[in-house]
C-alpha cells in the first residue's frame, strides 16, 4: 500500500445503485484500520460514455479529481472498476499529453496522484496479514465464481493487475476468508456493461454465457468488484433464464460484503436486503 495518504473516490454509484458496495467498502477499511477520507468536492469521472464522445473532456473530468488528491499530497483509492479504469487511463494520458491540463505554476500535477483499486490495496501482503487475524466467521461452504469483468483488468498497461488474462487477487482474498473459488474461463469476459440499457438482447446474451458457466461449475454465488457488473448480473437473471431455458437465481455479491461477513461486521444483512436477486446467507444455487 502507498506510503502517502489516501482519498476515497466514491463515484456516482456509491449512493445509488452501488450503495451496498460503498457502505461495505467503508466498513471494511475502517475495521482494518485504514484511514481514508472521501475526496472532497469530487466529480463524476465520465462513467462509461464520456471517453467515446469527447476524449479530452473525459480526461479533464478525471484530471480534476486527480488534481484534488494530488493537491492534498494523497493518492486516489477507487472501488468502482469503471471509475478505476477511467482515472488510471486519464492519469497515463496526462503524463503523455501534459498540455491537456495546464496546471497553474506551483500546483500539483494530476499525475502526482497514483490511482489504486480497492482490491489491490486489500490484497497487499501487510493487509492480508491484518485481515487474517480478523476472520471471525469463515465463509465455509461457499463455492464462489470470482468475476473481475473487463474494466478492472484491461488493458494491463495502466490497470496494473496481477494478470490481465487470469487474475487471482480476488480469488486469493476470498480463499483467505474461508471460501472455495472455482477456476473458470469467463472471469474477465464482458457482461455487456451499459449495453444492457441500449442493446439489451446483446447484453443478456453475454450474461447468459457467464451464468451458463456458473451452472456448469455448480457455484453458490458470483462475486464482483464493479457496480455496473453487479446491477447487470443481479437484475437480468429472469431474461438470462429464459434464454438458457432454465430458472436462474444466483446471489451476486460485492466482494467487500463477503469480506465484511467473514469479519462478522454489522450491517451485512441490511446490505444484502438491497439486492434484487435473493442473496440471503443460506446455501443456494442456480437450479
Amino acid at each position: 500500500m502507498t506510503a502517502k495518504g489516501l482519498r476515497l473516490f466514491p463515484g456516482c454509484a456509491a449512493d445509488g445503485a452501488g450503495a451496498e458496495y460503498g457502505r461495505s467498502t467503508v466498513a471494511v477499511l475502517d475495521a482494518l484500520g485504514v484511514a481514508v477520507r472521501v475526496l472532497a468536492d469530487w466529480n463524476c469521472c465520465g462513467a462509461t460514455g464520456a471517453r467515446h464522445e469527447d476524449r479530452e473532456l473525459a480526461v479533464r473530468l478525471s484530471a480534476r479529481n486527480l488534481a484534488l488528491a494530488a493537491g492534498e499530497g494523497c493518492d486516489l483509492l477507487v472501488n468502482c472498476a469503471a471509475c478505476y479504469n477511467n482515472l488510471a487511463w486519464s492519469r497515463q494520458y496526462l503524463a503523455e499529453h501534459p498540455q491537456t491540463w495546464p496546471a497553474p505554476p506551483g500546483a500539483a500535477r494530476p499525475e502526482a496522484a497514483t490511482v489504486l483499486h480497492l482490491l489491490a490495496v486489500l490484497t497487499g501482503e501487510p493487509m492480508l496479514e491484518r485481515l487474517a487475524k480478523k476472520i471471525a466467521r469463515p465463509l465455509a461452504g461457499m463455492r464462489l465464481a470470482c468475476y473481475y469483468g473487463c474494466l478492472l483488468v484491461r488493458p494491463g498497461g495502466y490497470t496494473h493487475v496481477d494478470d490481465a488474462e487470469n487474475p487471482r487477487r480476488l480469488d486469493d482474498l476470498l480463499r483467505l476468508c474461508g471460501a472455495d473459488t472455482v477456476d473458470w474461463s469467463f472471469k474477465t469476459d464482458c457482461c455487456g456493461g451499459s449495453a444492457s440499457m441500449t442493446d439489451n438482447p446483446v447484453a443478456v446474451e453475454l450474461m447468459a454465457r457467464l451464468f451458463d458457466s456458473c451452472l456448469q461449475q455448480d457455484v453458490t454465488a458470483l462475486v464482483t468488484a464493479c457496480p455496473l457488473c453487479h446491477v447487470n448480473l443481479d437484475a437480468w437473471q429472469e431474461k438470462v433464464g429464459a434464454l438458457l431455458g432454465r430458472e436462474v437465481s444466483l446471489p451476486i455479491y460485492y466482494f467487500t460484503e463477503l469480506v465484511a461477513l467473514a469479519m462478522d461486521l454489522p450491517g451485512v444483512d441490511k446490505w444484502l436486503s438491497g439486492h434484487l436477486t435473493d442473496a440471503r446467507l443460506t446455501p443456494r444455487k442456480c437450479r
